[in-house]
Protein backbone atom coordinates (compact mmCIF):
# COMPACT_ATOMS: atom_id res chain seq x y z
CA UNK A 1 0.00 0.00 0.00
CA UNK A 2 1.28 3.13 -1.07
CA UNK A 3 2.44 5.68 1.88
CA UNK A 4 0.17 8.75 1.76
CA UNK A 5 1.27 10.23 5.03
CA UNK A 6 2.15 13.89 4.52
CA UNK A 7 5.83 15.12 5.02
CA UNK A 8 5.80 17.68 7.34
CA UNK A 9 10.08 19.19 8.79
CA UNK A 10 10.49 20.03 11.31
CA UNK A 11 13.35 22.37 11.26
CA UNK A 12 16.01 23.27 14.80
CA UNK A 13 19.27 23.91 15.64
CA UNK A 14 20.82 26.52 13.77
CA UNK A 15 23.62 29.50 14.52
CA UNK A 16 21.85 30.63 17.98
CA UNK A 17 23.20 31.06 21.29
CA UNK A 18 19.78 29.21 21.69
CA UNK A 19 20.75 26.25 19.57
CA UNK A 20 20.29 23.93 22.93
CA UNK A 21 16.73 25.17 23.64
CA UNK A 22 15.99 24.70 20.13
CA UNK A 23 16.96 20.93 20.29
CA UNK A 24 14.65 20.44 22.55
CA UNK A 25 11.65 22.09 21.14
CA UNK A 26 12.19 20.26 17.60
CA UNK A 27 12.40 16.92 19.35
CA UNK A 28 9.35 17.40 21.11
CA UNK A 29 7.25 18.53 18.25
CA UNK A 30 8.83 16.01 15.96
CA UNK A 31 7.80 12.95 18.46
CA UNK A 32 4.43 15.05 18.86
CA UNK A 33 3.32 15.11 15.56
CA UNK A 34 0.21 13.32 14.73
CA UNK A 35 1.36 9.78 13.22
CA UNK A 36 -2.03 9.03 11.36
CA UNK A 37 -1.60 12.00 9.38
CA UNK A 38 2.22 12.95 8.54
CA UNK A 39 5.55 11.27 8.62
CA UNK A 40 7.45 13.99 10.29
CA UNK A 41 10.62 14.54 9.17
CA UNK A 42 13.32 15.89 11.75
CA UNK A 43 16.21 18.74 10.32
CA UNK A 44 19.19 19.79 12.23
CA UNK A 45 20.75 22.41 11.49
CA UNK A 46 24.49 22.76 11.92
CA UNK A 47 27.45 25.11 11.24
CA UNK A 48 27.97 22.22 8.33
CA UNK A 49 24.55 21.94 7.03
CA UNK A 50 21.12 20.74 7.30
CA UNK A 51 20.75 16.81 7.82
CA UNK A 52 17.71 14.48 8.69
CA UNK A 53 17.98 10.71 9.99
CA UNK A 54 15.35 9.06 12.61
CA UNK A 55 17.93 9.35 15.44
CA UNK A 56 17.38 13.40 15.69
CA UNK A 57 14.26 12.20 17.26
CA UNK A 58 16.49 10.73 20.27
CA UNK A 59 17.49 12.94 22.78
CA UNK A 60 20.60 11.16 23.65
CA UNK A 61 21.81 11.69 20.50
CA UNK A 62 22.47 15.15 21.10
CA UNK A 63 24.95 14.48 23.98
CA UNK A 64 27.81 13.74 20.87
CA UNK A 65 26.50 15.38 18.22
CA UNK A 66 27.99 12.92 15.87
CA UNK A 67 26.46 13.87 12.21
CA UNK A 68 28.45 11.44 10.32
CA UNK A 69 25.41 8.81 9.81
CA UNK A 70 22.60 11.32 9.17
CA UNK A 71 22.00 12.61 5.63
CA UNK A 72 22.75 15.93 4.96
CA UNK A 73 19.73 17.52 2.72
CA UNK A 74 18.59 21.21 0.82
CA UNK A 75 16.10 23.00 -0.07
CA UNK A 76 15.91 25.04 -3.25
CA UNK A 77 14.23 28.06 -4.40
CA UNK A 78 10.85 27.36 -6.61
CA UNK A 79 10.87 23.66 -5.89
CA UNK A 80 8.27 22.49 -3.05
CA UNK A 81 10.88 19.46 -1.81
CA UNK A 82 13.60 18.37 -0.06
CA UNK A 83 16.70 17.37 -1.30
CA UNK A 84 19.56 14.57 -0.85
CA UNK A 85 22.81 16.49 -0.72
CA UNK A 86 25.90 13.67 -1.73
CA UNK A 87 29.27 14.33 -3.06
CA UNK A 88 28.00 17.62 -3.76
CA UNK A 89 25.14 16.25 -6.00
CA UNK A 90 21.66 17.01 -5.44
CA UNK A 91 18.87 14.09 -5.24
CA UNK A 92 15.09 14.76 -4.92
CA UNK A 93 13.74 12.93 -2.02
CA UNK A 94 10.16 14.08 -1.50
CA UNK A 95 7.53 17.12 -1.68
CA UNK A 96 7.24 18.67 1.19
CA UNK A 97 3.33 19.06 2.61
CA UNK A 98 4.50 21.88 5.18
CA UNK A 99 7.67 22.60 7.43
CA UNK A 100 7.68 23.89 11.01
CA UNK A 101 10.07 26.58 12.28
CA UNK A 102 11.46 25.15 15.87
CA UNK A 103 15.16 27.92 15.47
CA UNK A 104 14.96 29.70 18.27
CA UNK A 105 17.04 33.13 18.02
CA UNK A 106 18.77 34.70 15.27
CA UNK A 107 19.35 32.60 11.59
CA UNK A 108 15.73 31.17 12.21
CA UNK A 109 13.19 32.88 14.17
CA UNK A 110 14.15 36.41 12.53
CA UNK A 111 12.45 35.71 9.74
CA UNK A 112 15.28 34.09 7.58
CA UNK A 113 13.93 30.36 7.35
CA UNK A 114 10.27 32.33 6.82
CA UNK A 115 11.76 34.05 3.45
CA UNK A 116 13.69 30.44 2.58
CA UNK A 117 10.18 29.07 2.54
CA UNK A 118 8.73 31.20 0.77
CA UNK A 119 10.98 31.35 -1.97
CA UNK A 120 10.34 27.48 -1.99
CA UNK A 121 6.94 27.72 -1.96
CA UNK A 122 6.84 25.36 0.73
CA UNK A 123 3.87 25.90 3.28
CA UNK A 124 5.13 27.36 6.54
CA UNK A 125 3.71 26.89 9.60
CA UNK A 126 5.19 29.42 11.94
CA UNK A 127 4.99 33.60 11.25
CA UNK A 128 5.85 35.01 8.17
CA UNK A 129 8.80 37.29 7.37
CA UNK A 130 7.60 40.62 8.65
CA UNK A 131 6.36 39.82 12.19
CA UNK A 132 9.59 37.30 12.80
CA UNK A 133 12.12 40.03 11.35
CA UNK A 134 10.72 42.69 13.78
CA UNK A 135 10.21 41.18 16.94
CA UNK A 136 13.28 39.20 17.05
CA UNK A 137 14.56 42.73 17.31
CA UNK A 138 13.63 43.81 20.64
CA UNK A 139 14.23 47.37 20.24
CA UNK A 140 12.28 47.35 16.44
CA UNK A 141 9.31 45.25 18.51
CA UNK A 142 8.81 48.01 20.57
CA UNK A 143 8.84 50.32 18.42
CA UNK A 144 6.08 48.87 16.25
CA UNK A 145 4.11 48.02 19.48
CA UNK A 146 3.99 51.71 20.43
CA UNK A 147 2.94 52.71 16.87
CA UNK A 148 0.20 50.37 17.01
CA UNK A 149 -0.78 51.51 20.99
CA UNK A 150 0.26 48.78 22.42
CA UNK A 151 1.72 49.61 26.30
CA UNK A 152 5.41 49.28 26.82
CA UNK A 153 7.88 50.55 28.99
CA UNK A 154 10.01 53.36 27.93
CA UNK A 155 13.33 52.32 26.33
CA UNK A 156 16.50 53.09 24.66
CA UNK A 157 18.79 51.78 21.97
CA UNK A 158 21.85 51.70 20.53
CA UNK A 159 24.70 50.23 18.72
CA UNK A 160 28.10 48.88 19.93
CA UNK A 161 29.94 51.58 17.44
CA UNK A 162 27.64 54.34 18.85
CA UNK A 163 28.39 53.05 22.41
CA UNK A 164 32.17 52.36 21.99
CA UNK A 165 32.38 55.75 20.29
CA UNK A 166 31.26 57.97 23.91
CA UNK A 167 30.68 55.91 26.21
CA UNK A 168 30.21 58.44 28.57
CA UNK A 169 27.48 59.95 27.10
CA UNK A 170 25.50 56.81 26.38
CA UNK A 171 25.67 56.03 30.22
CA UNK A 172 24.33 59.84 30.73
CA UNK A 173 21.38 59.77 28.00
CA UNK A 174 20.37 56.55 30.17
CA UNK A 175 20.46 57.75 32.97
CA UNK A 176 18.55 60.66 31.85
CA UNK A 177 16.00 58.97 29.63
CA UNK A 178 15.58 55.45 31.66
CA UNK A 179 17.13 56.15 34.53
CA UNK A 180 18.72 53.73 37.49
CA UNK A 181 18.45 51.09 37.86
CA UNK A 182 18.19 49.55 34.13
CA UNK A 183 18.24 46.23 32.31
CA UNK A 184 20.07 45.62 29.82
CA UNK A 185 19.60 43.00 27.07
CA UNK A 186 21.22 42.56 23.64
CA UNK A 187 18.35 42.88 20.83
CA UNK A 188 18.58 40.33 19.10
CA UNK A 189 18.71 37.44 21.92
CA UNK A 190 16.34 35.52 23.60
CA UNK A 191 15.96 32.83 26.90
CA UNK A 192 17.45 35.87 29.10
CA UNK A 193 21.12 35.43 27.73
CA UNK A 194 22.63 38.39 28.41
CA UNK A 195 20.79 40.03 30.63
CA UNK A 196 21.71 41.91 33.78
CA UNK A 197 20.70 45.05 36.21
CA UNK A 198 22.50 47.94 36.33
CA UNK A 199 22.29 50.47 39.52
CA UNK A 200 24.66 52.90 38.89
CA UNK A 201 26.46 54.27 35.77
CA UNK A 202 29.87 51.79 36.48
CA UNK A 203 27.33 48.49 36.90
CA UNK A 204 25.88 50.04 33.27
CA UNK A 205 29.08 49.81 31.77
CA UNK A 206 29.86 46.66 32.54
CA UNK A 207 26.52 45.06 31.54
CA UNK A 208 26.48 46.53 27.91
CA UNK A 209 29.86 45.13 27.67
CA UNK A 210 29.00 41.39 28.57
CA UNK A 211 25.57 42.11 26.58
CA UNK A 212 27.81 43.59 23.56
CA UNK A 213 29.33 39.84 23.56
CA UNK A 214 26.61 38.66 22.08
CA UNK A 215 24.53 40.96 19.75
CA UNK A 216 26.06 44.82 18.24
CA UNK A 217 22.74 46.11 19.69
CA UNK A 218 21.59 46.81 22.92
CA UNK A 219 17.60 47.31 24.53
CA UNK A 220 17.79 49.30 27.88
CA UNK A 221 14.22 49.69 29.83
CA UNK A 222 13.44 50.72 33.60
CA UNK A 223 13.61 47.71 36.06
CA UNK A 224 10.40 47.36 37.73
CA UNK A 225 10.60 46.46 41.19
CA UNK A 226 8.07 43.61 42.72
CA UNK A 227 6.28 43.39 39.37
CA UNK A 228 4.73 39.86 38.25
CA UNK A 229 6.13 38.26 34.85
CA UNK A 230 3.18 36.64 33.04
CA UNK A 231 3.30 34.53 29.61
CA UNK A 232 0.21 34.27 27.08
CA UNK A 233 -0.14 32.55 23.53
CA UNK A 234 -1.83 32.53 20.77
CA UNK A 235 -2.66 30.55 17.28
CA UNK A 236 -4.93 30.59 14.40
CA UNK A 237 -7.00 27.81 13.48
CA UNK A 238 -9.52 28.24 10.08
CA UNK A 239 -9.01 31.97 10.52
CA UNK A 240 -9.83 32.48 14.19
CA UNK A 241 -7.29 33.28 16.72
CA UNK A 242 -7.42 30.99 19.22
CA UNK A 243 -5.28 32.91 22.68
CA UNK A 244 -4.12 30.91 25.93
CA UNK A 245 -4.53 30.81 29.56
CA UNK A 246 -1.90 33.24 31.38
CA UNK A 247 0.83 31.78 33.03
CA UNK A 248 3.12 33.05 35.51
CA UNK A 249 6.96 31.65 35.66
CA UNK A 250 7.99 31.37 38.66
CA UNK A 251 11.87 33.00 39.35
CA UNK A 252 13.41 34.16 42.88
CA UNK A 253 15.93 36.78 41.21
CA UNK A 254 15.59 40.31 39.77
CA UNK A 255 14.35 39.01 36.33
CA UNK A 256 13.87 35.73 35.14
CA UNK A 257 17.17 33.84 34.16
CA UNK A 258 17.87 31.49 31.45
CA UNK A 259 18.73 28.93 34.59
CA UNK A 260 15.28 29.86 35.91
CA UNK A 261 13.15 28.83 32.39
CA UNK A 262 14.92 25.89 31.56
CA UNK A 263 17.70 24.33 34.30
CA UNK A 264 15.73 24.82 37.17
CA UNK A 265 12.45 23.62 35.25
CA UNK A 266 14.12 20.63 34.22
CA UNK A 267 14.61 19.59 38.03
CA UNK A 268 11.68 20.73 38.66
CA UNK A 269 8.54 20.62 37.63
CA UNK A 270 6.90 23.22 40.23
CA UNK A 271 7.97 26.38 38.75
CA UNK A 272 5.17 27.40 37.11
CA UNK A 273 1.64 28.80 37.42
CA UNK A 274 -0.62 27.87 35.33
CA UNK A 275 -3.57 29.29 34.92
CA UNK A 276 -1.59 32.46 36.80
CA UNK A 277 -2.85 33.36 39.75
CA UNK A 278 -3.62 37.08 39.16
CA UNK A 279 -6.94 39.33 39.29
CA UNK A 280 -9.23 38.15 36.59
CA UNK A 281 -9.34 41.91 35.29
CA UNK A 282 -5.93 41.90 34.15
CA UNK A 283 -5.99 38.41 33.40
CA UNK A 284 -8.39 39.80 30.73
CA UNK A 285 -6.28 42.71 29.48
CA UNK A 286 -3.27 40.46 28.61
CA UNK A 287 -5.57 37.87 26.74
CA UNK A 288 -6.84 41.32 25.46
CA UNK A 289 -3.43 42.94 24.46
CA UNK A 290 -2.02 39.27 23.11
CA UNK A 291 -5.26 39.36 20.55
CA UNK A 292 -4.54 42.73 19.35
CA UNK A 293 -0.77 41.46 18.95
CA UNK A 294 -1.77 38.96 16.66
CA UNK A 295 -4.28 41.05 14.58
CA UNK A 296 -2.19 44.39 14.47
CA UNK A 297 1.26 42.41 13.39
CA UNK A 298 -0.22 40.18 10.20
CA UNK A 299 0.89 36.84 11.93
CA UNK A 300 0.43 33.63 11.42
CA UNK A 301 1.68 30.35 13.20
CA UNK A 302 1.96 30.58 17.05
CA UNK A 303 3.23 33.54 19.14
CA UNK A 304 3.76 33.79 22.74
CA UNK A 305 3.74 37.50 24.03
CA UNK A 306 5.51 38.19 27.82
CA UNK A 307 4.24 40.54 30.08
CA UNK A 308 5.06 42.84 32.81
CA UNK A 309 2.51 43.35 35.63
CA UNK A 310 3.81 46.26 37.95
CA UNK A 311 2.99 46.33 41.59
CA UNK A 312 0.10 48.95 41.30
CA UNK A 313 -1.64 46.27 38.24
CA UNK A 314 -0.06 47.85 34.90
CA UNK A 315 0.33 45.45 32.31
CA UNK A 316 3.27 46.20 29.73
CA UNK A 317 4.30 43.65 27.05
CA UNK A 318 8.43 42.86 27.50
CA UNK A 319 8.71 40.62 24.38
CA UNK A 320 6.71 38.88 21.86
CA UNK A 321 8.57 35.33 20.75
CA UNK A 322 7.66 34.31 17.32
CA UNK A 323 9.40 31.02 17.84
CA UNK A 324 8.66 30.61 21.60
CA UNK A 325 10.15 27.49 23.56
CA UNK A 326 8.12 24.23 23.09
CA UNK A 327 6.30 26.21 20.62
CA UNK A 328 4.02 26.88 23.76
CA UNK A 329 2.16 23.75 23.13
CA UNK A 330 2.02 23.38 27.00
CA UNK A 331 -0.59 26.15 27.31
CA UNK A 332 -2.91 25.05 25.42
CA UNK A 333 -2.85 21.76 26.14
CA UNK A 334 -2.64 19.97 29.39
CA UNK A 335 -0.54 16.84 28.67
CA UNK A 336 2.24 16.23 26.17
CA UNK A 337 0.35 13.91 24.51
CA UNK A 338 -2.66 16.14 22.78
CA UNK A 339 0.58 18.19 21.94
CA UNK A 340 0.01 17.05 18.55
CA UNK A 341 -3.73 18.22 17.80
CA UNK A 342 -2.75 21.97 17.93
CA UNK A 343 0.31 20.90 15.72
CA UNK A 344 -2.11 19.39 13.21
CA UNK A 345 -4.07 23.01 13.42
CA UNK A 346 -0.76 25.11 12.96
CA UNK A 347 0.14 23.11 9.64
CA UNK A 348 -3.06 22.86 7.95
CA UNK A 349 -3.38 26.91 8.49
CA UNK A 350 0.52 27.00 7.21
CA UNK A 351 -1.17 25.24 4.35
CA UNK A 352 -4.25 27.37 3.78
CA UNK A 353 -1.70 30.75 4.21
CA UNK A 354 0.84 29.40 1.65
CA UNK A 355 -2.22 28.23 -0.82
CA UNK A 356 -3.58 31.98 -0.75
CA UNK A 357 -0.17 33.57 -1.63
CA UNK A 358 0.09 31.48 -4.32
CA UNK A 359 -2.95 32.77 -5.20
CA UNK A 360 -1.77 35.87 -5.75
CA UNK A 361 -0.81 37.67 -9.21
CA UNK A 362 3.06 37.65 -9.68
CA UNK A 363 2.97 38.99 -12.85
CA UNK A 364 2.41 42.28 -14.93
CA UNK A 365 2.62 42.75 -18.33
CA UNK A 366 4.35 45.61 -19.11
CA UNK A 367 6.40 46.62 -22.71
CA UNK A 368 9.42 48.24 -20.54
CA UNK A 369 12.03 45.61 -21.27
CA UNK A 370 11.36 45.31 -24.98
CA UNK A 371 11.56 49.14 -25.10
CA UNK A 372 14.89 49.27 -22.79
CA UNK A 373 18.12 50.11 -24.93
CA UNK A 374 16.55 50.01 -28.26
CA UNK A 375 18.96 52.36 -29.50
CA UNK A 376 22.68 51.49 -29.33
CA UNK A 377 24.38 53.22 -26.51
CA UNK A 378 20.65 54.47 -25.24
CA UNK A 379 20.79 55.37 -21.51
CA UNK A 380 17.61 54.40 -19.24
CA UNK A 381 16.64 55.53 -15.97
CA UNK A 382 14.07 53.88 -13.68
CA UNK A 383 11.92 55.71 -10.82
CA UNK A 384 9.43 53.32 -8.64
Amino acid sequence: MKNTLKKVLFLFGGKSCERDISVITGVLCSNSADKTRYSPVPVYITEDGWFTGEKLCDPSFYKQRDTSGLKKVAVLPCSEALYDVTSGKLKKMFDVYCAVNCCHGMNGEDGTLAGLFKLCRIPFASPDVMASSVFMDKAAGKYYLAGANIPVLPFYSFTGERYFGNRELCAVLVEKKIGFPCIIKPANLGSSIGISIAKNREEFKISVERALRFDDKILIEPALKNFTEINCAAYAKNGKIIVSECENPKFNGEFLTFSDKYSSGLKNTVYREFPADIPDKTAAKIKELTLAIYKKSFITGVIRADFLVSEDGEVFVNEVNTVPGSLALYLFRDSPARYGEVLTDLIEEGVRANRAYLNRTFTFGSDVLSNTGAKSGAKSSVHT
